[in-house]
């Protein structure tokens, strides 16, 4: 059976630290070659003669505490800062001793150097081993001219001051790794509003200021990989709502602020998180909408618990020394490794309802199998379920692997010597079967294979003690059956003798492996982001159908209102000319009726006379003299 060497080593370090009642686990006194903070901070009071008190309990006062804290801040972090700068320093000088024979080498990037004749998008100053960059860049920059991609990697850079970038708005993505940076101002990247992606890796960073990346309000990706970082300022990442992806592992960070993102104002979940190979001793919390893939591998962690719900979807904290995790608080992740780890015990399985991957290889399962056979069967989504090199056997397992959803079992490097099938068929999804590297002889009712297990399709039985002829009617049977054997034929034993050395066509790997998660929360990521996207372009467009055609209508509703008012304009001149119309019309009529009036009366009053020129006279006897009189007085 294999075993790790080291967590057995780090398991005989680790001694108990005892504080009144209560237990705890005192860190090893030295880490990677260097004493760890406690020990060497009441080494250095030992030596410096301060006072130092014990109350009735056995405990430090608060005096000899803060002293304490004081000088573990002000003597060892800046040793720690200066024995890792110093360490990749020289190898920053190895790497560049490559490029030694560049005609730039320590000399000024000026705007000659830069030359930018053919208008190019993308410039590749990488590998000239420039130590400085003039100020008098910036100002070549105008006119129009667009730099998106800007590579200065592989350079000998110490500094860079607020006028390096000042003009170089459209820049995308800045790549300044393999430097020699030690730390970043306030305003070194404070006109790169539209910089999307930025590498700082393999530098010397020790400090970053507070507001370094204020002025990134683009950013998506920050590497800061293989620096010499101690801790991160509060409201570090406070104004890069558009980050999914911080690399931070191997630094020497051993603190992290709860608050460093702004969780309200983020578009988006931050899809990777890695602080792997640092030195926490502690989970780090920190506030976020949402961490995709949270890395915190090889550190010092010792117990995996946190005060307040993580919204954590896939954490990768194998090759710590964590001896109890509390993943109550954890109730929202898909994917945990917890291998290579000295695991005493684990709370909060059965509760994690979305849960599809759990490792919890090279641990000492024997010693909490009792809380994992109540666990697995109240995970309703779990796939994957890795157990290689679990200290398991035969006597342990009934019981402990009663799942109804569970797809890839690995089983690999235990003490199994024979093997209950009947023990498994509650795992009736079964589709794949790893038991390599075990001491089985036999595994009984291997006949019942293929009638309890319907949607198995491939085992893996290599680097066992199996009898030749035992072994060849398993073989056989499966063979006869929908399950496929990666093992050769082969691998078996004659009487003790060791046929010939094995050749595995085929090797065990899990359906659902950490690439398949990355794949599949990349996928899902772009799917979710394309569909937000997608959604938000339908809803611009429905919007700005709809504000048209409210535009629309609102254009029409005036254009009605105006047409009424001019309806209503053309009927009152209709009416009024009606009006006047009908006046004139009943005037002219009253008038000519008045007129028929009075010619009927004067026609009726009129007698036809005679005139007699002779007598002067009418014919009813009235004299032309008379009718003159009457007129004239009339």
């Amino acid at each position: 059976m294999l075993r790790d060497p080291g967590l057995q080593a780090d398991k005989q370090k680790a001694t108990p630290f005892r504080v009144h009642t209560v237990h705890h686990r005192r860190p090893e006194t030295r880490v990677n070659g260097r004493m760890d903070y406690f020990t060497a901070a009441v080494a250095v009071t030992n030596s410096l003669n301060f006072p130092r008190r014990w109350d009735a309990d056995g405990r430090f006062t608060l005096a000899s505490l803060a002293i304490t804290a004081i000088v573990c801040l002000a003597v060892l972090v800046p040793s720690y800062g200066d024995e890792c700068v110093s360490m990749k320093r020289d190898r920053h000088r190895t790497i560049m001793e490559e490029y030694r024979h560049s005609p730039n080498w320590d000399g000024f990037l000026t705007e000659d150097t830069l030359n930018l004749q053919n208008n190019e998008t993308e410039v590749d100053l990488s590998k000239q081993g420039f130590r400085e960059v003039h100020w008098h860049l910036s100002s070549v920059i105008g006119d129009g001219y667009e730099i998106y991609d800007l590579n200065l990697a592989y350079n000998n850079l110490e500094e860079l001051n607020e006028l390096t970038f000042l003009k170089f708005y459209s820049l995308e993505t800045l790549n300044l790794s393999n430097n020699r940076l030690q730390t970043v101002g306030n305003l070194t990247f404070g006109s790169l509003i539209r910089l999307v992606e930025l590498d700082l890796s393999f530098n010397l960073l020790h400090t970053l200021e507070v507001q370094a990346f204020d002025r990134l309000y683009a950013l998506e990706a920050l590497i800061l990989r293989e620096n010499c970082l101690v801790t991160l300022a509060p409201h570090q990442f406070h104004f890069n709502d558009h980050l999914s992806s911080v690399l931070l592992d191997h630094n020497q960070l051993a603190f992290l602020p709860p608050i460093l993102f702004d969780p309200i104002t983020m578009v988006d979940e931050i899809y990777e998180l890695d602080l792997s190979n640092n030195n926490f001793r502690r989970m780090p919390y920190i506030e976020t909408k949402e961490i995709s893939l949270l890395k915190i591998d090889h550190n010092h962690i010792e117990t995996l618990t946190v005060n307040r719900s993580f919204n954590v979807r896939a954490l990768q904290i194998q090759h710590n020394n964590i001896y109890d995790a509390d993943l109550f608080k954890f109730n929202r992740a898909e994917h945990i490794d917890l291998s290579y780890n000295n695991l005493d015990n684990i709370v909060g399985l059965h509760e994690m309802n979305q849960l599809e991957y759990l490792d919890l290889s090279s641990n000492n399962v024997s010693r909490f199998d009792y809380n994992l056979k109540y666990s697995i069967r109240n995970i309703p989504s779990l796939v994957t379920l890795r157990l290689q090199n679990c200290s398991l056997n035969e006597h342990n397992l009934p019981g402990l692997l009663a799942s109804e959803s569970i797809l890839n079992l690995d089983l690999s490097q235990n003490n199994f010597i024979r093997l209950n099938m009947s023990e498994l068929a509650r795992m009736h999804t079964l589709q794949y079967l790893s038991l390599n590297f075990n001491y089985l002889r036999e595994l009984i009712n291997y006949e019942k294979m293929g009638h309890e297990f319907p949607y198995l399709e491939l085992i893996s039985v290599s680097f066992n003690r199996w009898n030749c002829t035992y072994y060849d009617q398993l073989n056989a049977y499966l063979n006869r059956t929908h399950i496929r054997s990666t093992s050769d034929p082969r691998d078996c034993y004659i009487n003790g003798t060791h046929v010939t050395d094995s050749y595995v066509t085929d090797s065990f790997e899990p359906q659902y492996t950490m690439n398949h998660v990355k794949r599949d929360m990349s996928v899902l990521r772009n799917l979710g982001r394309n569909t937000i996207y997608f959604m938000y372009a339908v809803y611009s467009t429905l919007r700005a159908q709809g504000n048209e055609t409210a535009m629309h209508q609102q254009q029409q509703d005036r254009q009605v209102a105006d047409l009424e008012r001019d309806v209503d304009r053309l009927l009152g001149m209709l009416a009024f000319l009606v009006a006047i119309f009908a006046g004139v019309l009943f005037v002219a009529l009253a008038y000519g009726a008045y007129r028929l009036v009075r010619r009927w009366q004067h026609d009726r009053s009129v007698k036809v006379v005679t005139y007699s020129k002779r007598s002067n006279e009418f014919s009813n006897g009235v004299t032309v003299n008379e009718v003159m009189r009457e007129n004239s007085a009339a």
